[in-house]
Parts: structure tokens; C-alpha cells; sequence
């Protein structure tokens, strides 16, 4: 279309026109319509075009201060879909407050009971996910003690699904509480992620009392479909790259899990090694944050605004958390393109693909063991599946892994014990279950992650905080060299067309040809055409050199601060003040547009 214009004078009279020019605008933004609000579309163009010119500057329209009250808040902190939660210090419920968008916004805090609307339910919030703008859905995660076993003290992990808007159970949920398993750990480390009819979450063991586990379930009608036994504790976040695909980070192993979860049951398709850490250091951590959420079909609960930050052309921000010999902790972000990520793995999911690559012999094996259900209820079948990982040693090749194909093979049926420790069969009636071998690829980095990834290092204080990005922008801070109380605030930005612009523009400054520039340091950080790649200043942490492709542009703020950790949604920068105990004491709310 761009082409277009320079060529075409009818086309480009055509192209001026409100309704192009918008939707034009917002292809390069990276954001997507949002048809609900009553503006016309000179309107939106307008208020898009003075978004991305305050992203730029990062001159807040107004800012307002949140406090923290010790005396009422538990440790539980996190901003998402426009809403700030805090939990509450009972132990068992949440409170949360909308995010300003205007000077004259109220900020109160609003409690909802963890539990819903009932009155006996005993345990403890261990954590939360939210689908708001999807479905108007909060999940609480609950802990609650149920039985002594050979002196020791059994917990049973549940899940609670409640209308955000209400409190009350969400009305699509066929079984409002949901069990996921049981153990002797009162509080394991549990993340998850919602989108479409799918749950997906981690259970993480903080003692080492059972092995991890990856669960996805159907919220709608609470049937578990997936659990899959990790070998050791490898997982503390996820993050799903489409709504088919769901990206699992592995400490242990040192790559990203890659599951699809359509067609039923989900398996494991692809393993994507990340780079090879030196002997004197080890990965302990490996969490992951892509804000907004993909959705399946619509998003019918948006607030009120006119376009919103496309899914698709986010970028999935990955932490790596890594201890030395030295005992001197060591943190980077991992920057990837989403779209680019989902190519990739298309790209080395594909079998015509996978044909000519004679030289990958790495090849790894997980055992899936289906049980077909019978719902008492309405009689219909459905497929519960458990895996585990059952081979990491490089075999001889073999075909790509397809439900067909000799990888994806059925094992003639067995007898299976089931794992005491957490739930192995929904309820209902149960046939004889088969075992199947899911064989996939396991793709080192150097020939997967540069041209799609940005290594940033950051300190060990904002490394154990995600929420520092949003669409195609990630916030971070530093102090000012001048003077160290002071905290200087930066976004970069990793939209390809600002990179593109922004690089133009500073060629022309340097050739005498520009006019200032916009009020605030800007630095382009990539090559320029034809120099595709950069090289990552690691000394000496990794054990090979770390390619970069990813390109971005960084803006920083003309105001300093004194925060001790940046996040960021779609509107606003959060700078969050601790106190001497790194609790939450109080967080201003920068309003960019």
C-alpha cells in the first residue's frame, strides 16, 4: 500500500481518506480496532497518532500515587488488563483497583473473596490468573490441608473460577472448583494462563517434595487434559505464543518447551534450546511475561478505548535468573517477537521443512498415556492425557513427529499405577488406557533464536519482578551515574517500523538535513541493512557467542524518579517503591496514553 501511493495518484487520493489512513496506522502501530466506542475514524486516527507520540516523549499526562497498606495487603502484586491486584493479608482473598485514566479517577480498593460465594472454604490463596477482557474471568488458586498420612500433612490444590465483574461463580463454568492435585507442600509455586476454553498452569515444588507438573484443563467443564510429569523442578512460568501454542520455559534442560493443544490431547511438538550457559554458571530461574494475552474469538469485555495492543505483534519477554561459583547473582531478558516465534515454530514443525535438515540428530521422547472418559453426566467421551518425558539422549533420526507417524506411535494397552500425589483421571468412567511415544525435535539456539531475539541485562531486583512489557514495549531503569538516588526511566520500543523511522531520522541529524529532535534521548539499537546481526557483550557467562537480530529503539523519559522497579501495561508506566523489606510500600501510576 505504501508502494501504492507513490505511484498511483487516484489510490493515494483514495488512501488520504479517514477510514485508510486509520487502519494503515494501525497495521504500523502494531494494535488492532476496537469497534465498540463511538468515534469516527478521524477520531481514532487522531488519538493513535498522539498515543505514539507520547510513547515517544514519555512526558506522563498526569500521575497518580497508589499506597500500599502493609497492615491489609499480603505479597501478592500484579497489574494486568488495566487492574492492579494486592492480596489480602487473610490469607484468602484479593483486592484490586482499576488503573486511572483520568486526573479525576478514584483509585478505591475493592475486596472479592478468594473463595466466591461460599461461606465453609477453608486454605489459603496460593495465587490468581485473570482472563478479564476475554471472558470476565478470575481464577484463584487454593491450598487447603486435608488429611494426615503417615505423620505428615496433605494439601489439596484447587482452583476456583469466579466472574470478575460479580465475584460470584463464572456462570460457563460447568464445575466452579476445580482439583488439581494433592500433596504435602502447603504452598507450591503455581502460575498460569488462560485463553480461549484453555487453562494452563505449573505447579512448581519450592522443597523438592514432587517432581513439577504442567496441567491444562478446560475451564468451561472443568476436565483435566493434560498432566504432564517434568524430570525434576524445572518450570516457574509459561506463556502461550497463540492460542494453540503454549511456550514452557525448562531450567533443567535448558530450553523452551513448545505444547500444542489442538487437536486433543495436547502434546509436546518441539523443543527450542536456548544458549549454553559456561560451566561456572547455572540457570535457576527461567520465567516468561507476553502481555496482552492472544484470544480465540473476540474480546467482549475491552474497556472503552478505540484500538488496543495487538496479541500477534508482542513480544514475549523471557528471564533468565542465573547463579555463579562466585555466589555474584546474574539476570538477562530475553526479547522475541511473538508472529516471529510462531513462524519459527511452524517453520521447524513442518515436515517438508525438517527433510532437508540432515544434520539434527537430537531428538526427544515423551510418553503419553490416554484414558478415554465417559462423563456420567451427559455420556460424552472425552480424552485425559499424561505424559512424561521418557528419552533426552540424541537418537538416530526418524520421520517428523505427526499423530500418524511412526513418532506418534500407540503402544499396545497396559496397566497404569496412578501417581497418588495429584489427580491421574477426572472423574468418571475410565477404559483401558494406551501409551503412545511423542517423538520431537530439539533445535539448538544458534539456529533458531537470533533473528527473532534482543539480550538486555537487568538487575536481580527487576528480574524477580515480570510485568516490565506490554505489546511491543518493555520498560526498565537505572540509576543516574550523577546522582544514585535518582532513577532514569527507559521504554524500548521494538516496533520495526519506529526502528526503521528513528534510524532515518538520526541519519539525517548526522548529515545536517533535521531539525532537532523530539525532546528526549532516543538510541537505535541494531544494525543497519546488510550488518543483520549483533553480538551480545556476555563475558564470558555463556559458552558460545549469542547473536541478536531483534531490532529497537530506546526512548528515556526527561523526568527522573525514585523507583526501585518498573512495569507497564497498555496506557501506564508503574514505578513501585519498597521498603527495607522489598515489600511494596507505595506505586505511582505515569499515565502516557
Amino acid at each position: 500500500m505504501l508502494t501504492c501511493k507513490l505511484v498511483n495518484r487516484e489510490f493515494n487520493e483514495i488512501i488520504q481518506s479517514s477510514l485508510l489512513q486509520y487502519f494503515l496506522a494501525c497495521k504500523i502501530a502494531g494494535v488492532i480496532d476496537n469497534p465498540q466506542p463511538p468515534l469516527s475514524y478521524a477520531e481514532r486516527f487522531e488519538a493513535l497518532k498522539k498515543r505514539e507520540d507520547a510513547w515517544r516523549k514519555l512526558k506522563p499526562v498526569f500521575e497518580m500515587t497508589i499506597s500500599v497498606n502493609r497492615q491489609r495487603f499480603s505479597r501478592i502484586c500484579r497489574s494486568t488488563e488495566g487492574v492492579l491486584f494486592l492480596g489480602d493479608h487473610n490469607l484468602k482473598d484479593l483486592n484490586y483497583c482499576h488503573l486511572a485514566s483520568f486526573p479525576q479517577d478514584n483509585s478505591q480498593w475493592i475486596k472479592i473473596p478468594g473463595h466466591g460465594p461460599a461461606l465453609n472454604w477453608s486454605g489459603i490463596l496460593v495465587n490468581f490468573v485473570t482472563a478479564l477482557h476475554e471472558h470476565d474471568l478470575i481464577v484463584n488458586v487454593f491450598s487447603s490441608g486435608i488429611e494426615i498420612q503417615a505423620d505428615m500433612q496433605w494439601y489439596s490444590l484447587d482452583l476456583v473460577l469466579l466472574k470478575f465483574s460479580t465475584g460470584e461463580y463464572h456462570p460457563l463454568a460447568h464445575r466452579p472448583r476445580i482439583h488439581v492435585q494433592r500433596s504435602p507442600e502447603v504452598r507450591p509455586w503455581v502460575v498460569s494462563r488462560i485463553v480461549g476454553d484453555n487453562l494452563a498452569l505449573i505447579v512448581h515444588s519450592n522443597d523438592g517434595t514432587f517432581s513439577d507438573k504442567l496441567f491444562i484443563f478446560d475451564w468451561r467443564t472443568g476436565r483435566k487434559l493434560l498432566q504432564h510429569e517434568a524430570t525434576e523442578n524445572p518450570y516457574s512460568s509459561l506463556v502461550f505464543v497463540s492460542p494453540e501454542l503454549l511456550l514452557v520455559p525448562n531450567c533443567v534442560l535448558s530450553h523452551f518447551e513448545v505444547w500444542q493443544l489442538h487437536p486433543k490431547p495436547p502434546i509436546q511438538i518441539l523443543s527450542l534450546q536456548t544458549p549454553a550457559v559456561s560451566p561456572e554458571y547455572s540457570i535457576f530461574d527461567f520465567g516468561c511475561y507476553g502481555e496482552p494475552n492472544p484470544f480465540l474469538h473476540s474480546m467482549p469485555y475491552l474497556s472503552p478505548r478505540p484500538f488496543f495492543s495487538s496479541p500477534e505483534n508482542s513480544i514475549i519477554a523471557v528471564t533468565l535468573r542465573m547463579s555463579s561459583n562466585s555466589g555474584r547473582p546474574l539476570s538477562y531478558n530475553l526479547i522475541m517477537n511473538r508472529r516471529a516465534l510462531l513462524d519459527t515454530i511452524q517453520t521447524w514443525t513442518s515436515p517438508s521443512f525438517l527433510e532437508q535438515q540432515e544434520y539434527l540428530t537430537t531428538w526427544l521422547t515423551n510418553e503419553v498415556t490416554v484414558h478415554q472418559i465417559t462423563d456420567p453426566e451427559d455420556g460424552s467421551v472425552q480424552l485425559d492425557a499424561q505424559s512424561k518425558l521418557v528419552s533426552t539422549m540424541p537418537h538416530p533420526r526418524s520421520s517428523p513427529r505427526t499423530r500418524d507417524s511412526p513418532a506418534f506411535a500407540t503402544l499396545p494397552p497396559s496397566n497404569i499405577s496412578a501417581d497418588s500425589g495429584s489427580s491421574s483421571v477426572s472423574s468418571g468412567l475410565s477404559t483401558k488406557p494406551s501409551i503412545s511415544r511423542c517423538t520431537f525435535l530439539q533445535v539448538p539456539w544458534a539456529k533458531w533464536g537470533p533473528p527473532i531475539s534482543r539480550w538486555l541485562q537487568v538487575s536481580e531486583l527487576q528480574a524477580r519482578w515480570l510485568g516490565s512489557s506490554h505489546g511491543q514495549r518493555y520498560v526498565f531503569s537505572e540509576p543516574n551515574p550523577l546522582d544514585r538516588r535518582k532513577t532514569m526511566v527507559s521504554v524500548v520500543d521494538f516496533n520495526p517500523h519506529n526502528f526503521r523511522r528513528n534510524a532515518e531520522m538520526m541519519a539525517r541529524l548526522r548529515s545536517g538535513e533535521g531539525e532537532g529532535s523530539s525532546g528526549n534521548n532516543e538510541e537505535s539499537n541494531g544494525k543497519a541493512k546488510g550488518e543483520e546481526f549483533e553480538i551480545l557483550d556476555h563475558k564470558g557467562v555463556f559458552s558460545e557467542e549469542v547473536y541478536m537480530g531483534l531490532k529497537c529503539v530506546v526512548h528515556r523519559a526527561p523526568d527522573e524518579y525514585d523507583f526501585d522497579v518498573m512495569l507497564m501495561d497498555e496506557q501506564r508506566l508503574l514505578g513501585v517503591k519498597l521498603n527495607r523489606h522489598e515489600w511494596e510500600e507505595s506505586i505511582k501510576v505515569l499515565y502516557i496514553g
